[in-house]
């Protein structure tokens, strides 16, 4: 993705995240860009919750990190024939080095299997001990495991999002309780995007 200094320098098909106070993040998509407005696909529940005139907060997250954010106005709403968010260009645009890091509260079963780096000896499938957990909280690099049993140094599972099943390999690097937090090793790019796009469909304040 090329600089972008201004609103009108994004290209359509960009997620575009937003916040707004009291209710969280939701992602829109930019479906066309004019000399007038942006123009954006919203989510019902935001598109139901932000009235026209009203300020929120916007952030475009390029390959392979940073962030552009700016700040802008709700011009007006279209309800058909889906959701659509018009808003207004502005030429204060701050790119930042790094993303903010979202952690929502969630509620994901996770079965997973427990191993140490520090291992000798090698295991198959049929060697496997497989355990149930809770996934409390979740961000693009961690998340906190609930279960009743206690982790290794690592475990390995697979988080379904939706549609989408994420292989996880996570680092063990604390606990409280039966609260374990996990560190995600080797996740690749688009499972990262996959995993901001869910939380930005979840968090909500």
């Amino acid at each position: 993705m090329k600089n972008i200094s201004k609103t009108n320098d994004i290209k359509t098909n960009t997620p575009i995240r937003v916040y707004k106070k009291g209710f969280g993040y939701a992602l829109l998509t930019l479906i066309e860009n004019n000399d007038l407005f942006l123009i954006c696909k919203s989510p019902d529940d935001f598109f139901s919750y932000i009235p026209e005139n009203e300020t929120i907060e916007c952030y475009i997250w390029p390959y392979p990190d940073g962030s552009y954010d700016f700040t802008t106005t709700v011009l007006g709403k279209i309800s058909s024939p889906f959701p659509i968010i018009l808003l207004k260009h502005t030429d204060s645009i701050v790119h930042n080095p790094s993303r903010q890091c979202l952690r929502a509260k969630v509620n994901i079963p996770f079965t997973f299997f427990t191993f140490s780096i520090n291992t000798t000896k090698s295991f198959s499938t049929e060697d496997i001990q497989w355990h149930t957990g809770t996934i409390v909280e979740l961000t693009d690099r961690e998340a906190l495991l609930q279960t009743s049993m206690k982790p290794e140094h690592f475990v390995k599972g697979h988080l379904l999002l939706g549609s989408k099943d994420i292989d996880i390999t996570g680092k063990v690097t604390g606990s409280n309780s039966s609260n374990y937090e996990i560190s995600f090793v080797g996740l690749d790019d688009s499972d990262r995007i996959a995993i901001l796009d869910y939380i930005f469909t979840v968090y909500r304040e």
